[in-house]
């Protein structure tokens, strides 16, 4: 009767508006992910004695419940809830293929995470990437993971496997330093891209191998170079890849500040594109500025005894390719400000010298 009295006191145009305004909101919250708090959470991982089961530092930490959270590595106070659920960024798994020519989901001048393995090219479409940030994937016979988080334009290239097991990965929804924390589907344990360590769970404190034979390309550009490239044709998901939906975010040097919860490395613009390294103790931010300067030549930087890392970035414009690093080195494209986050010390990379 409530229901009736309401509809016959309001204009029929006005409940119309009412009906559709209630849709668009159902329809928001299902793209997002967001379930408002309404999923049944628990600490089925957080034992008594870790202090991590009850009063969690921020709202969004009521989410960890979902994940194997001990052993945990970094400051918890420091991981922030993204806004999205687990698995509300559906990451995918061995994707559909087509000839790098034939995509209905990129054009030739979208940009590409390019991989090589085994002598075997496939082109992950950064526009896909954008809804999907994990590609758990096989290439050359080897299990990899491709990883993008948009919120720090972070790229990087894994081996799955650790100990002889394979993973797959999921997004978790929560953040570090601005930039996606991972979760295994193994053990539910939480791993940063960066470095690309798990931060909580039995493996806490180990570290995934990072690929070198990738690059920061255009589909084209890719594609001339390997024509017998494969590139993602279907994602099994409807939805809208023919427009970035960071780029009002890309267009300034603005970072998210609910997501910054650190200090800002005044060193470079925030949204400086680099390529970091971790080798030990080391940390070396190469910024695509500097490398442009050696016109298309490869760089060849030691950064250790009897080590060196090949870096080189195309004379065309097309982007920037990691030749070859150390077994043990970690390397990522992404911004400076994040890069700075995780290694405060990293030192920075200048055509001609170091500072």
């Amino acid at each position: 009767m409530a229901h009736e009295s309401m509809n016959q006191s309001l204009p029929t145009q006005q409940w119309v508006l009412i009906k559709q305004l209630v849709a668009l909101v159902m329809v928001l919250v299902s793209v997002s992910g967001y379930d408002g708090g309404a999923i049944g959470l628990h600490d089925a991982w957080a034992g008594p004695s870790d202090g991590l089961s009850k009063g969690y530092p921020n709202k969004g930490h009521r989410f960890l419940g979902q994940f194997d959270i001990r052993n945990i590595k970094v400051p918890i106070e420091n991981i922030l809830w993204g806004g999205v659920r687990k698995d509300g960024i559906p990451a995918l798994t061995e994707p559909r293929l087509s000839s790098w020519k034939k995509t209905p989901l990129a054009g030739p001048k979208s940009r590409v995470i390019g991989v090589v393995v085994n002598g075997e090219a496939r082109a992950y479409p950064i526009n896909i990437l954008d809804q999907h940030e994990i590609v758990n994937d096989i290439l050359g016979g080897q299990p990899i993971a491709v990883v993008y988080c948009p919120l720090c334009d972070s790229a990087s290239v894994v081996d799955r496997r650790l100990n002889g097991e394979e993973y797959q990965f999921g997004v978790s929804g929560m953040l570090y330093h601005s930039n996606v924390l991972l979760y295994d589907r193994t053990d539910h344990a939480l791993w940063s891209q960066v470095g690309f360590m798990a931060i909580t769970g039995p493996n806490a404190g180990k570290r995934l191998q990072s690929l070198d034979g990738w690059q920061i390309s255009t589909l084209e550009v890719f594609g001339r170079q390997y024509p017998q490239a494969t590139v993602i044709s279907d994602t099994g998901f409807t939805r809208n890849y023919s427009r970035s939906i960071y780029a009002d975010y890309f267009a300034t040097e603005d970072v998210h500040p609910q997501f910054a919860n650190f200090q800002l490395d005044r060193r470079m613009p925030n949204k400086t594109p680099i390529i970091g390294v971790k080798l030990g103790e080391l940390a070396r931010a190469y910024p695509l500025a500097e490398l442009a300067k050696l016109r298309g030549k490869v760089l060849t930087d030691q950064i250790g005894p009897d080590q060196a890392i090949k870096l080189a970035l195309a004379a065309d414009g097309g982007g920037v390719q990691i030749v070859q690093i150390p077994p043990q080195a970690q390397v990522v494209h992404m911004f400076w400000f994040s890069w700075a986050a995780f290694y405060p010390d990293t030192q920075v990379y200048e055509y001609g010298g170091a500072r």
